[in-house]
Parts: structure tokens; C-alpha cells; sequence
């Protein structure tokens, strides 16, 4: 048995974490409650609180959107141990911003099923995983790295030291501490984040579970403290990077990650640059700085709208830090919007961000700025834009924006569907009343992604009809499924047999995706009749969901794929709530599909399996400073 059979495992935990959506920290407060649909089995939810009543109590309101609006909705009431609490029951969890622990733990624990399959493919994969975009899982794989037993120990062969073993704990260094232009290596919160990540009671259990370091009290933080050292120590070197961190508004950060690993700079230019007064610890320990005065912070408080556009322009400081600066009785207004575009001081990602914005100052309608504006819409390069559409009031804007998010999906799955053919069939049977508009919704927002040369799409209930998507965007998958009903029997076969006749090229794997309950009978038969030959399944469960999470009625889908020998691979519908895991899932669900084997004799690029990527992968190496 070769190396990729055996991480077949591997590879399908590997595909679930790419494919999960949920995010392991969340930035506002949130409550959770129990659900049997989500992997942690758990479902969090925004929420804001509001003292009410005699005597005060915190009341709890779940925030839902309703189009537009934000739609408050009384939960319950706040008590001291954290629980939410109507008419004498316990309705949920409350949570305050910051690390979701029951996601991060779950997702560690993956990472750990992983190693113990292959260590070394584990640190490959977190290798990998560095020049890719899901931040969540990248902090993950550092800190399980960072903490793993294979840390370049010496081999001793007969009494003497023969060799040293492979030190992946570099590789979790590597990860901290190379820089990329891209955007894409750690910023201080992410450094700092992997320390919060250790500290969780439920991966402190996985560390000692696995014999990694060896405390049984305290959570193992392998070479974080190291790592930081030497991210300080470099910058420090470096005064004009410790400064760009100012201005990048990390002050507070890097000084948290001084403090948690008892810093010492050599100089005093350290404490200076970030502004930092020192006093002296009880025990007299420090030695540099102590009471020296420091400059004071910037501040921008009772200066003019005037006085803020001309500082703006003349020190070009990016908008995270405008926005941190300017008095509230000032805000953000068209002028002080003005000078910060034209000093550069919006990166295309944020022009986006801020789109409804520039359209109330009226900013769109002056030129030089709508050409920035559509500068940076053209670069997308996440469907981050399909969320922002939802939020201004201009038709054309709201289209340019959904060009955007379209084209930024194509772009993210063009290079991973080379020699890939899908058929994508969505059920429209009698049993999906109450779901079809979220199938038709979930498939307008997932079927632009791929080429449309190379995709075949059906509706099907008794009977089977191709759909054309005259348009490969939202908008021209949206048209092909308009006017759609649910109504009569069920025959996946149905979908399938519509089909039959764009079989895939002796040089293509195909991927069948569905869209459906399953309430209906295996299929298998009508698969291996058409010739089509799908490699693997993906499958949108839609309707049909329990109260506990689980799903009525059949499972036509999941079992006409074990009678074929094939992978199954599960799409979350909280996939299509999230602009990032939309091109995540579709690559992670491409990539995993296995290779079948070529018969034309022609020179063709094979298509590559993402466990065949990894292994190919080189491990990461400290950068020469670091080394």
C-alpha cells in the first residue's frame, strides 16, 4: 500500500477542516446553544445586552438580519456564572469576544488525529497551509507544531549520538516568523492568538494526553516563548518595522507579547519607539528606562476637519489608524474620506469594506475616486464584496460588487479545476417546498465558481432537465433557476440521466455535486449506467433537519456513494453565509477528490490531490536572522 492510500484518513480530516465554517474567534459577543448539526455540537450566535428593569438586570438580545436590518430579539437574562436564563430555563451560553474554545479545541484535536497518522505529513501540511488564506486554521497548526515531541532530538546508537531527529517544531517557529508580501504570514494578534489557543483547558488536555511537555497542571507552550524572543528581538534590530507596527495600531499587542515572555531590550529605544513608561518592579529587576519620560501619544483631539485632511495627506497613515484618531466629534466625514483616499491611505480591500460608506458621502459620484473604487473591486480577491452588496442602495454599485465577489470565486478555483469536469443536480421534488428557495439561493452563490465549459447542471424531480447558465455569475445562475417550483416524486437517477451525454475526456475526473434531502432510494444503478464516472460526491443537505441536528427520512446520497466505493464529502450549508469559505470549500472539496487513472495517450497536466500537494510540499526553514 502506498503512502497516499494510507493518508486516506488524512485527507478526509483534512477536507472537513478546510470545509468547516464556523470560525474559531469571534469578534463580538455571541451566545451558544446546543446543536447536534455543527461538529462541536454547538451553534454560536451574535447577541448585545441592555441593563433593563428594578433591580437592573442584563438582558440578552439575539441579533439576526432580516434583509438590511438588524433585528434585535429578546433571549433571556444574563446571570453571574455566564448562563442565559427565560422564565426559570436555561436558553444558551453567553460568550464575550474573542476565542470560540469549542471550535478551536475541536479543530486541535483534528490536527493531532493528523500527526499521530504521520508526523511528518502534519508538518508538511502546516507548511502548506501557511501560504493559504484560512487564518483560523494556520494558528491551529502553529501551535500544535510549535508543541509536537519531534523537536531534533539526538539518536544514540550504541552508546554514542548517531544522528539528531527531525526538529518540526521549526516549522511552527518558521510560521511566526517569516514574512510574506502577500499579507498572509502571522501580524501580532495572530502571534498573540497561539498563546490564548494553548492556554485553553481542552487543548492543555490534548497536549498532556499526547505526553507533549510535562507538566500536569500547567498548559505546554513548546517554543512560543522562543519564537516571540526572537519576533522582539528582530524588530527591535529593526526600528523602522517596530515603528510601521505603530502605525499599523499594534502597539498594545506587541507590548502584551513583551510582557508574556518578560522581554528584555537591549536599549532603551525599544520602550521609547512604542511609547512605553517604565517603573521598577518590586524586585528591582529592570534596568533600563525606569521613570524616563516618554513622548505622549498622538492625538488628533481638538484639532479642525482642515487641520486632520492636511495631517492626513502629509503622513499618509493607513485608515485602521485614521479611524483610531479622529475625535468623535469630528467622524469620519466626505473631506477627511477624500484626503485619506488620495493619500493612499485605503488599501483596495478596504475601499471595498467601505463601500457603503463612500456611496452616503457621495463619493462614488466623483471620479477620480469611483476609478480607485473600481481599481480595487477589479483586484478582489475574496467574495468579501457579495456580503457588502447586500448593504448600499445603488443598483450599479450592488452589481459592480457581485461582478467582483464572482470574479474573485473564479479566480480562487480556476487553477484547482484543471482536469475536473462537475455535474452539479439540485433536487426539486415535492419534499423541498420548504427549501427550495435555499437550494436555489446556495446554488447561486456556488456554481459560479466553476469554469463553464466544464460544468453540467440538472433540476430533477421524476423527471430530469438540464439547466443553462448562459452567465458563469450570481446573476445569470439566479435567471436559469427563476420561476422554479418543488413539486412531485423523487429520482435522483432522473438528474443524473439528463446529463449523460457531456461524459467527461479520458483526461478529466469528474465530481458530482447535490443538492437535496435524500428522501428517495440509492441511485447507484443510473451512475454506472451514464458513464460519468464521478470520483467522489459533495453533498448540500437541505430541509428535512431535526430539532437535534440530525435529518428525516432517507440517505440516498451518502449510501449510493458507499455502494460505489466512493467519498461522500459533507457541504455545510453555513458555508454560503460566509464570503471566505465559499472558494475554501470548493478547492478543499476539488482537491480531495481522488485521481483516476488516465487512459489517452496524450500529454496532459494531471490533475493533483491535495495529499499529493503536501507531500511535495517543502517543510519550512527559520529565516537566516532567525536560524
Amino acid at each position: 500500500m502506498n503512502q497516499i492510500e494510507t493518508l486516506g484518513p488524512a485527507e478526509r480530516i483534512i477536507q472537513a477542516l478546510l470545509a468547516y465554517t464556523d470560525h474559531a474567534v469571534h469578534n463580538r459577543p455571541g451566545m451558544i446553544v446546543p446543536d447536534g448539526r455543527f461538529n462541536v455540537g454547538v451553534r454560536w450566535e451574535p447577541v448585545t445586552h441592555k441593563e433593563e428593569g428594578e433591580p437592573k438586570q442584563k438582558v440578552v438580545y439575539k441579533l439576526s438580519k432580516v434583509g438590511k436590518k438588524t433585528v434585535r430579539t429578546r433571549v433571556g437574562v444574563l446571570q453571574d456564572n455566564g448562563k442565559i436564563v427565560e422564565a426559570g430555563r436555561e436558553v444558551g451560553e453567553y460568550r464575550a469576544a474573542g476565542l470560540f474554545p469549542e471550535v478551536a479545541v475541536w479543530m486541535y484535536k483534528e490536527v493531532a488525529e493528523v500527526w499521530k497518522l504521520d508526523n511528518e505529513f502534519a508538518a508538511r501540511w502546516a507548511s502548506y497551509a501557511f501560504g493559504q488564506e484560512h487564518r483560523d486554521l494556520k494558528v491551529i497548526l502553529a501551535a500544535f507544531m510549535l508543541c509536537q515531541s519531534r523537536k531534533g532530538d539526538p539518536i544514540v546508537d550504541g552508546g554514542k549520538v548517531a544522528f539528531y531527529d527531525e526538529d518540526f517544531r521549526d516549522v511552527g517557529e518558521a510560521m511566526m516568523l517569516l514574512s510574506r508580501k502577500d499579507g498572509k504570514d502571522f501580524n501580532p494578534k495572530l502571534l498573540l492568538r497561539i498563546h490564548d489557543v494553548l492556554s485553553l483547558p481542552g487543548i492543555a488536555a490534548i497536549n498532556r494526553e499526547l505526553g507533549f511537555g510535562r507538566s500536569a497542571r500547567r498548559p505546554f507552550y513548546g517554543r512560543w516563548d522562543k519564537a516571540v524572543e526572537k519576533w522582539l528581538r528582530h524588530r527591535e534590530q529593526n526600528p523602522k518595522m517596530l515603528e510601521g507596527l505603530m502605525k499599523a495600531g499594534f502597539r498594545s499587542t506587541v507590548m502584551e507579547l513583551a510582557r508574556r515572555v518578560g522581554f528584555k531590550p537591549e536599549t532603551t529605544k525599544f520602550f521609547e519607539i512604542l511609547r512605553w513608561k517604565q517603573a521598577q518592579a518590586k524586585d528591582g529587576r529592570r534596568q533600563l528606562a525606569i521613570g524616563q519620560v516618554m513622548a505622549a501619544a498622538e492625538t488628533w483631539v481638538g484639532m479642525t476637519e482642515e487641520q486632520i485632511c492636511e495631517k492626513i495627506v502629509k503622513e499618509k497613515p493607513n485608515f485602521k489608524r485614521v479611524v483610531g484618531l479622529l475625535p468623535k466629534e469630528v467622524g469620519v466625514t466626505r473631506a477627511i474620506m477624500s484626503a485619506a483616499i488620495e493619500a493612499g491611505a485605503l488599501s483596495d480591500k478596504d475601499l471595498i469594506i467601505y463601500t457603503p460608506t463612500l456611496e452616503e458621502l457621495g463619493l462614488l459620484e466623483v471620479q477620480d475616486v469611483k476609478d480607485r473604487w473600481n481599481r480595487a473591486i477589479k483586484a478582489a480577491d475574496d467574495m468579501r464584496a457579495a456580503n457588502i452588496a447586500t448593504r448600499v442602495k445603488s443598483k450599479e454599485t450592488k452589481e459592480q460588487l457581485q461582478e467582483a465577489a464572482d470574479g474573485a470565486l473564479q479566480k480562487a478555483v480556476e487553477e484547482t479545476m484543471k482536469g475536473m469536469r462537475v455535474y452539479f443536480m439540485v433536487d426539486v421534488s415535492g419534499s423541498m417546498s420548504t427549501a427550495i428557495e435555499a437550494a436555489k439561493s446556495h446554488v447561486a452563490r456556488f456554481l459560479q465558481g466553476f469554469p463553464q465549459d466544464r460544468v453540467h447542471v440538472s433540476v430533477f424531480n421524476t423527471q430530469g432537465r438540464e439547466i443553462q447558465i448562459r452567465i458563469a455569475s450570481a446573476a445569470g445562475v439566479e435567471n436559469a433557476f427563476k420561476g422554479l417550483k418543488a413539486s412531485g416524486g423523487t429520482d435522483y437517477g432522473a438528474g443524473i440521466r439528463v446529463l449523460q451525454a457531456h461524459k467527461p475526456k479520458d483526461d478529466e475526473d469528474s465530481l458530482m455535486i447535490w443538492v437535496g434531502d435524500e428522501e428517495a432510494q440509492p441511485f447507484a444503478d443510473a451512475v454506472q449506467r451514464s458513464g460519468l464516472r464521478p470520483m467522489a460526491f459533495g453533498f448540500v443537505k437541505v430541509g428535512g433537519q431535526t430539532a437535534l441536528g440530525g435529518f428525516y427520512g432517507g440517505s440516498a446520497v451518502r449510501d449510493t456513494a458507499a455502494q460505489l466505493g466512493i467519498p461522500c464529502f459533507i457541504i455545510s450549508e453555513q458555508t454560503f453565509a460566509d464570503p471566505y469559505a465559499i472558494p475554501r470549500t470548493i478547492r478543499a472539496l476539488v482537491a480531495a477528490t481522488p485521481v483516476g487513472k488516465t487512459v489517452t495517450q496524450a500529454v496532459v497536466v494531471p490533475r493533483v490531490t491535495l495529499v499529493e500537494t503536501i507531500l511535495k510540499q517543502e517543510l519550512l526553514k527559520l529565516p537566516a536572522w532567525a536560524a
